[in-house]
């Protein structure tokens, strides 16, 4: 009988044992701004996500890219591993949540990226993130997280990201720089513009865009940065011009499978790591962008 006893107590502390261990890692965990993980963060409205752990392949759906150019491998990212591009580019085929006229008529765009300056850089230049391309273009897409690397040393600090959408036809953009904006809630001030301190390090790059407020917001580590904040109201919300595709890497063009579309020298394949890329279909809240950042900066 005692066996027996000691047999089923010891059953139960195994079974307690693997209970404890099958809880992830950051479960166990005290929560970051009301939250175990990044993927907690607005998941309802999370459309597209890009872990980039050792694969390419978008999480959501599982689809994998139909071409890369250039050198593209993985690195050591924010969260687990991340890609690393040295003039390098990807393109992915039409991904079902993120290919509708009406799929981000609002949207917010989160990655994290590393990337250094390249002004005076044989082949360097104006570097495009990512971006979700219509087919039919030439160049530009109807989003686009970039960064105006041809403007400063290798040696400086200072990175100007530059955000970019295309509303049926009417091209917005906002840049990180020292600005004074028209005043709204988040900038009663009206100084909304910083020089962005970014280059040679991870950064958070989050872009929200309201079609009924026409505010195209640009986060850099959790700080509204973008002196362009304001596009106007008859900008409207984001019409897609479908079908789209998701790039990392580059604007559109012919090796990427955009028919007719040239890159410029001004705009080369991109040199950077870019980790935990996420497409939400709605603007998140202010501190939700806080919370990826601060997640992000645990390694969650």
């Amino acid at each position: 009988m005692k066996k027996t006893i000691s047999y089923l107590f010891a059953s139960a502390g195994l079974l307690v044992v693997l209970a404890l261990g099958s809880c992830s890692k950051s479960e166990s965990l005290p929560a970051i701004d009301g939250y175990n993980s990044s993927n907690d963060v607005a998941k309802a409205n999370l459309v597209a996500h890009w872990t980039f752990d050792d694969t390419n392949n978008e999480a959501i759906s599982s689809t994998a890219p139909t071409k890369t150019v250039g050198t593209v491998g993985f690195t050591t990212g924010k969260i687990g591993k991340a890609l690393l591009l040295t003039k390098g580019g990807i393109v992915y085929p039409a991904i079902t949540k993120i290919n509708t006229v009406d799929a981000l008529n609002n949207f917010t765009v989160s990655l994290w990226v590393n990337t250094v300056n390249q002004k005076g850089v044989v082949g360097g230049g104006f570097q495009s993130f990512f971006g979700i391309i219509p087919v039919a273009t030439d160049f530009w897409g109807n989003i686009q997280a970039c960064a105006q690397t041809d403007q400063h040393l290798p040696s400086s600090d200072t990175l100007v990201l530059k955000n970019y959408l295309n509303v049926a036809g009417n091209g917005q953009d906002n840049v990180a720089l020292l600005n004074s904006d028209p005043a709204d809630a988040n900038h009663p001030d009206g100084q909304t513009g910083k020089w962005f301190l970014g280059a040679k390090d991870w950064v958070h790059y989050v872009m929200t865009w309201e079609g009924s407020t026409g505010l195209f917001y640009m986060y850099a580590n959790g700080v509204l940065v973008g002196g362009y904040s304001h596009r106007g109201t008859t900008t409207g919300v984001m019409k897609l011009g479908i079908p789209v595709l998701a790039v990392f890497g580059s604007m559109a063009s012919s090796d990427l499978g955009f028919a007719g579309a040239t890159r410029p020298v001004w705009a080369p394949l991109a040199t950077a790591s870019i980790d935990d890329v996420r497409v939400y279909n709605t603007v998140i809240a202010q501190k939700d962008v806080t919370a990826l950042f601060d997640l992000g900066t645990a390694g969650r």
